[in-house]
């Protein structure tokens, strides 16, 4: 692997990593965001009301213990307290609608009870608590174990109970965005097959490569190549019209050049190899950054069954600034 080459052509596709992070940012907190507030309903607000309970002593003189916030969880969503939520209210809210919103339970000390009334509404949670905090003290009046419930703390406020961390959703998305950017990236610059460099030709296919028409060296190599060669076969890996081009660089311009027989590629087009063997020499044209090296490939191992020498290889279209830096950085 040319690590080099993969660097500057991966430094090419840096443009895609703010993309990915946007798009990443934009996708998991959109999906984070439906999830917590249109999938479940929109936003909770919260009123939390906070009680005091004094337990009453049992014949050995010990306080009752056993509310606990199991207990607690159960007990409000007895008939005792939701039948009189549910006619206070006139019948707006269902039973189950009140089993969803309203709960209760204590901490570590048993004698601080928390009710709390959780809708989609600030107003309707504070009415909610409001008219529990009615009900919640005569709680003390059918139970023994418990001699007074005081208010402590009324929910007259909603807090958004929502739980939104947007801000961690957004950052999770942007790293997995740029994770797996640069991950695809890489995957794809690793497996890419096309022919860049003129030195990649001549490490892969171990074909002599006369470079490109813009790099320096060409005219030279081109000169020694030929040097002595009547008729010479231009061939075609991809497109004849850049088979054109480089005729008019390479062959008119130069008084000296051999005399250029332009063929087809024989694999498609078996007819041509007639004019390859009326050659002395063979120069096949490849063109840079396309898919076709199970192409050249297949027109190299049809030229050695026919015997027919591949004398060098050309590489067209290449990308300038690519190849100069490429270059440069070698030295």
């Amino acid at each position: 692997m040319d690590y080099r080459l993969l660097w500057l052509r991966f430094m090419r596709k840096l443009w895609i990593l703010p993309v990915a992070v946007v798009l990443g940012a934009a996708l998991v907190g959109s999906l984070y965001y439906y999830s917590r507030t249109a999938a479940r309903g929109g936003r909770t607000y919260q009123a939390e009301s906070i009680y005091y309970i004094d337990f009453a002593e049992n014949s050995l003189g010990e306080e009752y213990d056993y509310y606990n916030y199991f207990t607690w969880g159960e007990v409000i969503h007895t008939d005792f307290f939701l039948n009189y939520v549910y006619e206070k209210m006139n019948g707006e809210l269902s039973m189950e609608e009140l089993e969803e919103y309203v709960s209760a339970t204590v901490d570590s000390d048993v004698r601080y009870l928390y009710v709390r009334c959780n809708t989609h509404s600030p107003e309707l949670s504070v009415r909610l608590a409001s008219i529990l905090e009615e009900i919640v003290p005569q709680f003390a009046g059918v139970r023994e174990e418990i001699a007074s419930i005081e208010l402590v703390k009324a929910g007259d406020t909603a807090k958004d109970s929502s739980k939104i961390r947007l801000g961690n959703a957004l950052f999770l998305g942007a790293g997995l965005g740029l994770g797996i950017s640069v991950f695809g990236i890489l995957v794809a610059l690793i497996l890419d097959t096309a022919v860049y460099l003129p030195s990649t030709v001549e490490r892969r296919y171990h074909v002599v490569c006369l470079g490109a028409p813009i790099m320096p060296e060409f005219r030279p190599n081109w000169e020694k190549y030929l040097a002595g060669a009547s008729r010479t076969a231009l061939v075609c890996v991809d497109e004849e019209v850049l088979l054109e081009e480089q005729e008019e660089r390479c062959g008119e311009q130069e008084a000296s050049a051999a005399r250029q027989i332009v063929c087809r590629n024989p694999v498609e087009h078996p007819e041509e190899l007639k004019k390859l063997r009326s050659c002395d020499k063979t120069i096949l044209f490849l063109k840079a950054g396309c898919k076709n090296h199970e192409t050249f490939v297949r027109l190299l191992e049809q030229l050695a069954r026919q015997e027919i020498p591949v004398t060098a290889a050309v590489l067209l279209s290449v990308d300038e600034r690519l190849v100069t830096k490429y270059y440069r950085s070698r030295k």
